[in-house]
C-alpha cells in the first residue's frame, strides 16, 4: 500500500450521514482552495472496478462500512496526488466512521489537526437524505439503508466523538440551522484550522 510521507494540514469531519456535509465540504473547499475528499465520492469512482464495487456497492446499500483496506488504498493515491498538485490542506469528509479506520489513518496518514461533528436530529438528517433521493439516483438514498447507517454510527461513530470530545479534540457545530447559518460558523472555525 502506497504511503503518503509528505507533511500536511488535515482537517477530519466525523458526522451523520445527510447532515449537510457535502454542500458544506464543496463550499469550504472552493473558497479555501483546500482539497475535498468526499469518500463516498472516491467509493462511487470505483464503479469502473466491477470486481471491487460489487464489494462496496453491497456495504454502502446495506449500510455498513467498508473495508478499511479498500478506503485506504482509495484515499493515499489521492491525497499524493493533491500533494503533488500543491495542496497542503484537506478536507476528509464523512471519515473515519470507526475505531479501525482512526487506527489506520493515524498509522498511515497522521494526526488531524482537527475534528468537526455536525449535530443534527435523526429526523432533520433523514428529511434531507430523502429529499437528496430526488435527484441524487443513489441507491443508497432511502430510509432503511438511512436507519442502518444511522444505528452503525451510534454504535460505531459516536464513541469516537465521545474520545475527541474528552479530549478537547473536537468542534461541535449545530447543522440543524439553516444552511447560510452553519456555513458562516463552519467557515469561521475552519479558518482558525487552518491557520494553525
Amino acid at each position: 500500500m502506497e504511503q503518503t510521507t509528505s507533511p500536511f494540514k488535515n482537517a477530519k469531519f466525523i458526522w451523520g450521514s445527510g447532515a449537510g456535509k457535502g454542500t458544506i465540504c464543496t463550499r469550504l473547499a472552493t473558497e479555501f482552495n483546500v482539497a475535498h475528499l468526499s469518500i463516498g465520492d472516491l467509493l462511487r469512482d470505483q464503479k469502473a472496478n466491477p470486481a471491487r464495487w460489487s464489494l462496496i456497492q453491497s456495504m454502502v446499500e446495506g449500510g455498513t462500512c467498508v473495508p478499511i483496506e479498500i478506503i485506504m488504498d482509495i484515499m493515499i493515491p489521492e491525497i499524493n496526488r493533491q500533494i503533488h498538485n500543491g495542496r497542503t490542506v484537506f478536507i476528509i469528509d464523512n471519515f473515519p466512521r470507526n475505531n479501525e479506520q482512526v487506527a489506520a489513518f493515524e498509522e498511515q496518514i497522521g494526526d488531524p489537526h482537527a475534528a468537526f461533528y455536525f449535530r443534527c436530529p435523526d429526523e432533520t438528517m433523514l428529511r434531507r437524505v430523502l429529499n437528496r433521493q430526488k435527484t441524487s439516483g443513489r441507491v443508497d438514498d432511502n430510509e432503511v439503508t438511512f436507519r442502518k447507517r444511522l444505528q452503525t454510527f451510534y454504535e460505531e461513530t459516536m464513541p469516537i466523538i465521545n474520545e475527541l470530545r474528552y479530549k478537547g479534540r473536537i468542534i461541535e457545530i449545530d447543522s440543524d440551522a439553516d444552511l447560510e447559518g452553519c456555513y458562516d460558523s463552519v467557515k469561521n472555525q475552519f479558518r482558525q484550522v487552518i491557520a494553525r
